[in-house]
């Protein structure tokens, strides 16, 4: 044996961690969590959804989404940072649900 010779269980738990460490590389979540929400408003791009009401209460935008429920309208909230909600429904439903929603 020479003074470079490892044993192989020493080889094995080196390779189980270096696989250990990348697959916690691989395998870690792809959002950056910063702590703080996005407004919904304030995106440039919402892909498919479209806001269609702003910065309401809670209970409102509850409200707003039974509405477009009952319509067969699907819709999402959003939470701003302020705490109120944004309504989003898909590019499609906007305009039929502003007319169902009022102003």
């Amino acid at each position: 044996m020479g003074p470079y010779d490892i044993s192989p269980e020493v080889t094995a738990l080196i390779a189980v961690g270096i696989l250990a460490l990348l697959t916690r590389w691989v395998f870690r979540s792809p959002r950056r969590r910063s702590g703080r929400p996005v407004d919904a408003s304030d995106s440039p791009e919402l892909g498919l959804l479209t806001v269609i009401a702003s910065g309401v209460p809670r209970t409102d935008a509850l409200r707003h989404r039974a509405v477009l429920g009952e319509s067969d309208i699907r819709s999402s909230m959003s939470r701003r940072r302020d705490g109120t909600m944004d309504v989003l429904v898909f590019h499609g439903d906007a305009d039929r649900a502003r007319l169902l929603l009022g102003p």
